[in-house]
């Protein structure tokens, strides 16, 4: 008989727990398990109430999501493999910025500059992008779920996205296309950003290689951590912080200007900490978030125009995917002044808005 639970760990008021929330309900749709819905109920704070699932208890449920959470299984040597093409590709990048440096030290100027860089750099540009398609092949291989083979970071070429998107057109389905909902919610082939060939990431992308952190190798890397009591504890009880890097930034206890704190945020013992199954199922929850351009930028659901705010509902009457779907999309959401009884009428019964901060 299917049965509703209560979220206690997740607060509909924080982002982070939204979307790990609507991830929660991504993942079980994914795993089949009768007919799950989602909705908010305001207490002491905004919980969500998961209905329509064929789970004896929170245990079970917890294994579901995990099952759904780990994606396919990677062959024990694929990993090995995927570091040594890195490493080879890394190797290259290195000569490659090592040989720009020396041709700059010479100070050629027009024709002499183009001779010597067309002589000794564009042949190490070319083993660098063989390189790189090797470490790509290897990528795939060791990835648990496709839309991870794009590399470490989103804001690959637009020939790599046209490239991976006709992968995953060509293999998926009605009943299993979340890797390409994915992709979709990455950026579009048709924005690139200003003065490159990289296409613009989502504003949902806050880690580019900061403290050596790439969102698709985080997102990675927390896959590797997937475990039932994890998820358990993400879900059922009151978040304790205990995990260590691998965040996507999306949890606004994790701003920690130095202005704002009594001591150096980088001092050992004040560490930032986060909640690696909330990352995780938050970001599971982007395929709810596409992208795609308007005008000349990059628009995706749920942020305004200049991707400077966030802004999420919160409803009462509970919800399958698809019915999410419609309501994250809508372009009343996002205005400076949602009209609220516009709002009510669609069954929204509180909207959120956080602001995204560049530190």
């Amino acid at each position: 008989m299917p049965r509703s639970f209560e979220f206690v760990g997740l607060d509909g008021t924080n982002p982070l727990g939204f979307l790990a929330a609507v991830g929660t309900l991504v993942s079980l749709e994914q795993a089949g398990v009768g007919e799950p819905r989602l909705r908010w109920e305001r207490a002491t704070r905004w919980a969500p109430i998961l209905e329509g699932v064929d789970a004896e208890d929170e245990e079970a449920l917890a294994r579901i999501v995990a099952r759904s959470l780990r994606g396919r299984l990677v062959p024990k040597d694929a990993e090995g493999r995927r570091l040594a093409a890195q490493k080879e590709m890394e190797r290259v990048k290195k000569v490659i910025d090592k040989k720009n440096a020396e041709i700059k030290k010479r100070r050629l100027r027009g024709h002499e500059r183009t001779e010597a860089e067309e002589r000794e750099l564009r042949p190490l540009q070319r083993e660098y992008e063989e390189k790189r398609g090797q470490w790509l092949k290897a990528l795939r291989a060791a990835v648990p779920r496709p839309e991870l083979a794009l590399g470490k970071r989103i804001d690959c070429t637009r020939g790599e996205y046209r490239e991976h998107a006709a992968t995953l057109v060509a293999t998926a389905h009605a009943s299993d296309r979340g890797s390409l909902d994915m992709l979709a919610a990455f950026g579009t082939d048709a924005v690139c950003q200003r003065r490159s060939d990289s296409i613009e990431p989502t504003p949902f992308c806050f880690i580019s290689g900061s403290g050596h952190q790439f969102f698709l190798e985080t997102a990675r890397e927390l896959l590797g951590k997937v475990d039932a009591d994890r998820v358990h504890r993400t879900l059922f009880r009151s978040w304790d912080y205990r995990d260590q890097r691998l965040s996507m930034r999306w949890d606004p206890i994790e701003d920690r200007r130095y202005a704002l704190m009594g001591r150096d945020p980088t001092a050992s013992g004040n560490k930032a900490r986060t909640v690696w199954m909330a990352n995780l199922l938050a970001y599971r929850s982007l395929v709810l978030f596409p992208s795609a351009p308007m005008g000349r930028r990059l628009q995706t659901a749920g942020w305004d125009a200049k991707q400077a705010s966030f802004t999420w509902p919160l409803w009462g009457h509970p919800l399958s995917v698809d019915g999410v779907r419609s309501l994250l999309q809508l372009r009343e959401l996002v205005e400076e002044r949602p009209d609220v009884l516009t709002m009510r009428a669609r069954g929204i019964e509180a909207i959120y808005r956080a602001r995204r901060i560049e530190v």
